[in-house]
């Protein structure tokens, strides 16, 4: 009787239960990466008046010295000398000088800080010369998802995401993310997505590592992290025939996003924006992209609290198994140089290789490996 009991509550315990569905996937990639920086030029130290005649030659010399901009360097700069010039004049009073002696001793410290208040702060900076490095790239990544469906019909998820990137050790799993979907309504909390990729920010990025993600309209808007914890907010996304829309809160750092996305045949147009509690996390993005045959294009315009950007980038199949990519990016400032970047993709059948070059602001980064899933 206690066995037919037992069995009989199992039964009844777990009758409620819905199966779960629970997934591991990953991918891997390596290969090899160089880094260059362009030639930095210096600026050269601010030229000083013209010097108080004095009665010490030396002196006078060693002062001139001091201001003459062409022979300067980074570890013995302009300023540098003449407040030791001065240190030096200064010890000299009260150690029994003449009269004369002691006047031209003042008319030293005149001279050597006259030229320094002349010059001010704008020390003589060295050339930081072009420089290139190159070394082994690589990541491992596994996802572990589970979902289960309710009687109700409402879908149930969580995701966690273990990561290692260039031989890192000590990593582990993120903060998870938890799901709940019904019809077209999904929840997020957690690691959250947030909305600017909805808006379209993210763009036509190339090579094994993303070389920096220039063709994003921007970076540094709160989303999911690989790595971290993440926003730890919440999603509220709808989606009715092709047009999605959706909220997003961080409660870390207080920002809110919203974004809304239709598409119409080939063509995708979005735009959304991130309302943070500084200025400087302030975002907007619009974009607009166009599927073809055999590739597509998208141009995607961005302001980050009046830094401003537009990148105009597609992706094209020039064989059967190899894809080219490319972009250029607008940076809208006269002082900043525009990124740009080209990247090709060839299938080997389980695996792709993988490279591509990017020329940014401060260089060009060049990478190319192989990248699987699993």
């Amino acid at each position: 009787m206690k066995k037919i009991l037992f069995a009989t509550t199992a039964l009844v315990a777990t009758a409620s239960v819905a199966a779960a569905d629970v997934t591991f996937s990953g991918m891997g990639r390596f290969g090899v990466k160089s880094v260059s920086t362009d030639l930095v030029k210096g600026t050269a130290a601010k030229a000083g008046t013209a010097l108080t005649t004095t009665t010490d030659d030396a002196f006078e010399a060693a002062v001139i010295s001091a201001v003459d901009a062409g022979n300067q360097t980074a570890a013995a700069d302009q300023n540098a000398d003449l407040k030791t010039l001065i240190t030096t004049e200064t010890a000299k009073i009260g150690t029994g000088l003449t009269t004369a002696q002691l006047a031209t001793v003042n008319k030293n410290i005149a001279s050597a800080t006259a030229a320094l208040a002349a010059i001010g702060t704008a020390d003589e900076v060295a050339d930081v010369a072009k420089k290139t490095t190159t070394d082994i790239t690589s990541r491992m990544q596994v996802d572990v998802k589970a979902s289960v469906e309710l009687d109700s019909g409402i879908t149930l998820g969580a995701r966690t995401r273990f990561r290692s990137t260039d031989g890192a050790a000590g990593v582990g799993f993120n903060a998870p993310t938890f799901s709940m979907s019904t019809g077209g309504l999904t929840v997020v909390v957690g690691n959250n997505y947030g909305q600017m990729y909805t808006a379209g920010a993210g763009g036509y990025n190339v090579g094994l590592t993303g070389l920096g993600f220039e063709a994003d309209a921007f970076t540094g808007f709160d989303e999911y992290s690989s790595n971290g914890t993440g926003p730890q907010g919440a999603d509220v996304n709808y989606t009715v025939g092709n047009l999605t829309m959706g909220v997003s809160h961080a409660k870390g750092s207080g920002s809110t996003q919203a974004a809304v996305s239709y598409s119409a045949g080939s063509v995708t147009i979005a735009a959304g924006m991130q309302d943070g509690k500084a200025k400087a996390d302030d975002y907007s993005v619009a974009s607009v992209d166009y599927a073809f045959g055999n590739g597509s294009v998208g141009l995607k315009y961005g302001d980050n609290n009046g830094t401003k950007t537009t990148v105009l980038g597609g992706s094209f199949d020039i064989a059967a198994a190899t894809s080219l990519t490319a972009f250029v990016k607008d940076t809208n400032t006269a002082t900043v140089k525009n990124v740009y970047g080209i990247g090709v993709s060839h299938d080997l059948g389980g695996a792709k290789l993988q490279a591509g070059y990017v020329d940014n602001a401060d260089g060009s980064v060049a990478d190319f490996g192989i990248v699987f899933n699993f």
